[in-house]
């Protein structure tokens, strides 16, 4: 797979993003930091809608003990095997549509997702490749939220990023898939504006009770700690 070889500036991960397939950005980033303060070692992790394997690389860079990575297109999922192998990384990934991946219910401690963000009757793209990858024509929070709490254990931890204009849809969500929001956070680019992204936490089968985060603003100090200095788009 001919493709440019990036330095991601972090754990000395490489990364390709090869044409044809979604590019990561900003979201990934703040979803994997934000997924990583609740990794512990040995943990089973799963990523859904992958990608090229962002969040599952920077997962797996850290100290799970298997990390799978699920996601529909085959073009990204080679893309995904890609880094994985730039990186000696043993991810399992699997070319497959979430609802039924072939990966073992009630086994894993932590699920994360980046998934689509736009209603399907949006008018995102013609090319139909990136159709179904920014809108849930194919694939809706529920969608999410419900393969998520099938592959985690009782106690497991799921983590996404999502609009915020799309908030009650995704806890609407999650609720009924016995998955108890626990913590959200709001990112704006400053104090000014209004927040682009909301980080959601949620865990399987937990009583009622939400952590609302104090915000995040990309030219915070915080930020730069995340991103290490290097801006994603």
């Amino acid at each position: 797979m001919a493709a440019k070889i990036e330095d991601l500036g972090v754990f000395g991960l490489k990364f390709i993003q090869p044409e044809g397939v979604e590019k990561f950005g900003t979201d990934s980033i703040l979803l994997s930091d934000f997924a990583a303060r609740k990794l512990r070692p040995a943990f089973r992790v799963a990523d859904l809608c992958s990608g090229s394997g962002i969040i599952a690389l920077l997962l797996a860079a850290r100290h799970p003990a298997y990390v799978a990575s699920v996601e529909l297109d085959p073009e990204a999922a080679e893309a995904a095997r890609e880094n994985a192998r730039l990186n000696h990384l043993p991810i399992d990934i699997l070319s497959a549509d979430i609802r039924s991946a072939p990966l073992p219910p009630s086994s894993f401690d932590m699920v994360t997702c980046n998934p689509p963000y736009f209603q399907a009757s949006s008018k995102v793209s013609p090319d139909e490749k990136r159709r179904q990858a920014r809108t849930d024509a194919e694939c809706t929070f529920f969608d999410v939220a419900g393969s998520a709490s099938r592959l985690l254990k009782y106690g497991g931890t799921f983590f996404a990023v999502y609009r915020p204009e799309r908030l009650t849809d995704a806890l609407t969500a999650m609720r009924q898939c016995d998955l108890e929001p626990k913590t959200l956070r709001f990112v704006a680019h400053t104090t000014e504006k209004a927040p682009f992204a909301v980080l959601l936490e949620g865990k399987k089968g937990a009583h009622p009770g939400m952590t609302v985060a104090p915000p995040l603003t990309m030219q915070s100090e915080a930020a730069h700690v995340i991103y290490r200095g290097r801006q994603f788009h």
